[in-house]
């Protein structure tokens, strides 16, 4: 049984990718939060190419530290490729996260012994929570 999958794309100006943002990526994983389905680094260059970075050839210690630490069963194919560089600006690069919510295994297992059934789901995004006018 696998936990809830999501995907995520975060974009920075430039071409350039420093490593040193995965050091919160690394603890979830080493806490048991997440699991690291893939990881992919793309760079959009000025005339609009995209590339796909290994790695373990970007370039920068700590990407090529983790790369090695944490290994992936999946990989960012060619049409997920195309749908990230139709987000991206010219001269920017993406981080792209596949990540399975290791903590919510548990919840759904009692869920479905105790004869749950799922209706909906989704994300509200911190920003939009003033616009559900919740009382907590």
């Amino acid at each position: 049984m696998r936990g809830p999958i999501d995907f995520i794309i975060v974009a920075f100006e430039g071409n350039k990718f420093d490593g040193s943002i995965l050091q919160a990526l690394t603890d979830a994983l080493d806490k048991g939060i997440i699991n690291l389905l893939a990881l992919a680094i793309m760079v959009k260059n000025d005339d609009g190419t995209v590339t796909a970075l290994n790695l373990e050839d970007a370039g920068d210690q700590y990407l090529i530290e983790f790369a090695n630490k944490y290994t992936t069963k999946h990989e960012v194919d060619d049409d997920d490729a195309k749908e990230v560089a139709g987000l991206l600006e010219n001269s920017s690069t993406a981080g792209v996260l596949i990540i399975e919510h290791l903590w919510a295994k548990p919840l759904k297992e009692a869920l479905l012994k105790a004869g749950g059934k799922l209706v909906a789901e989704g994300r509200i995004h911190p920003e939009a929570e003033v616009e559900l006018s919740m009382k907590v």
